[in-house]
């Protein structure tokens, strides 16, 4: 197995680096695409931290603008062909706040080596809220983990992806799902979503202004709740109380340095 992580990015640097360093030592490369310009042509202007290390790959890409969730998944395809182009078997889609837990990525690949058949996994979320500390707990969404690169793979919004939707409720991002039918199983790992961690409200506003999601989120309360975050606090937007939590991967930034973490 050869494993590439794509990073898919723009305008979200804070826990880039921090997300790198957590899945570079259980994979073979890691590509990160990231663009001058968001889907709604928003200027992105860094400050970016650049990894030195042969194992990362860093190339700017500008996907077409018309239809948000379009351009999105152009990106994200543009990653999955430069994995195939350098040789990657193996493919993990990420964004730049997402973790996951080292010994639990390296269980999982084994699958693949057990299951000569398995084309994918799906794994559960858990997001977290305002701070690094701070959590919803598992969320409803659920995200592509390993795929087995196949000369016809590829992102597209598919009704039939595995888990994909469960009833009339979509469960994975439209933008993330890939045009196979078959072969994938539910994985028994978390993410680790660092969702709504931001160094500052500007940032939750560029986030949400530039969201595929975005319609939904500016009709939302959100701001209000993280304004508001604590434990305990009741979260409106996810409908779940805020529950504290270990600060897993040890990550030195909670929107200003935070030496009480």
């Amino acid at each position: 197995m050869k494993l590439a992580a794509c990073y898919n990015t723009w305008g979200d640097w804070e826990l880039l680096t921090a997300s790198i360093k957590n899945i570079l030592p259980v994979v073979d490369m890691v590509i990160v695409v990231h663009s001058s310009k968001s889907n709604y042509e928003e200027v992105d202007a860094g400050p970016y931290q650049w990894i030195d290390d042969p194992k990362v790959y860093y190339e700017q890409y500008e996907p077409p603008l018309h239809v948000a969730m379009h351009s999105e998944t152009a990106k994200r395809n543009h990653g999955l062909d430069l994995a195939r182009l350098a040789g990657a078997t193996h493919y993990l889609c990420m964004d730049a706040d997402e973790f996951y837990n080292s010994w639990e990525v390296e269980a999982e690949k084994a699958r693949f080596y057990d299951n000569t058949d398995l084309l994918g996994l799906v794994c559960r979320s858990r997001v977290y809220f305002a701070h690094l500390d701070l959590s919803i707990g598992i969320d409803t969404t659920l995200v592509p983990f390993i795929h087995k690169i196949t000369p016809t793979l590829k992102h597209e919004f598919n009704r039939k992806y595995p888990f994909a939707w469960e009833g009339l409720n979509i469960r994975i991002d439209p933008t993330r799902s890939f045009n196979i039918n078959s072969g994938v199983e539910m994985s028994p790992i978390v993410m680790e979503h660092f969702s709504w961690v931001r160094k500052d409200e500007g940032a939750y506003k560029r986030k949400i202004r530039n969201s595929t999601a975005k319609a939904h989120l500016e009709r939302s309360n959100i701001l209000q709740d993280l304004a508001n975050a604590k434990e305990g606090y009741f979260c409106e937007f996810y409908g779940k109380p805020l529950v504290r939590v270990p600060n897993r991967f040890n990550i030195p930034y909670n929107g200003v340095l935070d030496e009480d973490i």
